[in-house]
């Protein structure tokens, strides 16, 4: 019953986009640029270098409010796609932009009719990908018919996507079906700051061990949330284990830990990151940004629910071999790892999948734009 009726309403929202977009087919195009944002922090700049060159309007969900009240005060006219009046307005802003650039799946976008002048980007939230995501989505694969091909309605919208490295690209192909043509070679621009931003850290005397996993989806919590308690007890005290929990993730009780410092769920990670001598994460992408931002840094990849997580998820092939080191299981194997004392060598990893991030992404993005803009493509 419950997944019929979430059936319908996408059904209703589909037909009310198809429905504005065809009340806005006769708008004229502009030299303007739309950006629909979902996730907080991601553009980094981006917005701004935009706005040097082009006016620019941003279409966001309520999860990046704050972020998008700190643009209009930058004379960025901003449309909260959760509201009716800003759908409405937004998918007029969309149906006259000649310049499109989404950060994630946008349902919206399977439904809308665009002319040949306009152009669509998918820059994505993420720099690189340890989890299976679209075409490749296990759980998404077992869906409706009718919910697969909305997704596919979505991933025709897009011209082009903005990536890392060719592995990226590779991924980007299998997930949404993109052509090599497709693919744009630019880096992500969201790490520029983290290749060009000072690192700051307040405690030198300690070292730092950040602790950041992904959110599950119907796997328990005990599965797979690292034994925080036990692993602060082994460490030593120039230890500082930093833990930033997903905001969807609700421990029954407060842990309070000598050695501990847990992060608010609103912080940006990026600022955790720059100074962290450890990064500890699992399926996140985060893993790309720590080892951009410190070549030199340790990265531990604990998977304690990998079976289950590949059953219900999946996982990239062959992204094991590219880790700089051997995926751990087990807090003890975690401990073996962390106290190792091997020489760190993220080299390897960064030529893999960061290769275009050499903190110059921005330009390139922003140079692909004025292509387009200038008719050169």
């Amino acid at each position: 019953m419950k997944r019929l009726l979430i059936s319908s309403i996408k059904e209703i929202y589909s037909w009310l986009i198809r429905l504005l977009s065809n009340s806005n087919r006769q708008n004229e195009v502009v030299e303007q640029v739309c950006y629909l944002m979902s996730f907080p922090n991601n553009d980094q700049g981006l917005i701004e270098a935009i706005q040097r060159y082009y006016p620019i309007v941003v279409l966001y969900s309520k999860s990046c409010k704050d972020e998008a009240k700190l643009l209009e005060k930058n004379g960025v006219s901003i449309y909260c796609l959760d509201t009716i009046n800003g759908l409405t307005n937004g998918m007029k802003q969309l149906s006259i932009s000649k310049i499109i650039v989404a950060d994630n799946y946008f349902a919206c976008l399977g439904d809308i009719t665009f002319k040949e002048t306009q152009t669509v980007y998918q820059l994505w939230h993420a720099t690189g990908a340890i989890k299976q995501f679209g075409l490749e989505d296990k759980a998404a694969m077992k869906r409706s018919k009718k919910d697969k091909e909305r997704f596919k309605r979505v991933y025709n919208a897009f011209d082009y996507v903005f990536v890392a490295s060719k592995k990226m690209g590779e991924v980007f192909k299998r997930s949404y079906g993109f052509s090599d043509e497709q693919i744009l070679l630019t880096g992500f621009s969201r790490t520029d700051h983290l290749v060009n931003g000072t690192k700051t850290n307040n405690q030198k005397d300690k070292r730092h061990i950040l602790y950041l996993p992904t959110y599950r989806d119907r796997i328990p919590l005990e599965k797979w949330l690292l034994d925080i308690e036990g692993v602060s007890k082994q460490l030593n005290e120039h230890d500082l284990l930093q833990v930033k929990l997903h905001p969807h993730v609700k421990l029954t009780q407060e842990m309070t830990m000598e050695n501990v410092e847990w992060i608010s769920s609103s912080q940006s990670a990026d600022d955790y990151i720059k100074q962290s001598d450890v990064l500890i994460t699992d399926y996140s992408s985060v893993a790309f940004d720590f080892t951009v931002a410190n070549p030199d840094k340790q990265l531990i990849m604990y998977w304690p629910d990998e079976v289950i997580y590949e059953e219900i998820t999946g996982i990239q092939k062959g992204i094991k071999q590219d880790f700089p080191q051997k995926v751990v299981y087990t807090p003890t194997e975690l401990l073996e790892q962390l106290n190792s004392n091997q020489p760190i060598d993220n080299q390897r990893f960064n030529q893999l999948w960061n290769t275009y991030n050499d903190g110059k992404a921005t330009s390139r993005v922003v140079g692909e734009i004025k292509k387009v803009m200038d008719g050169e493509k």
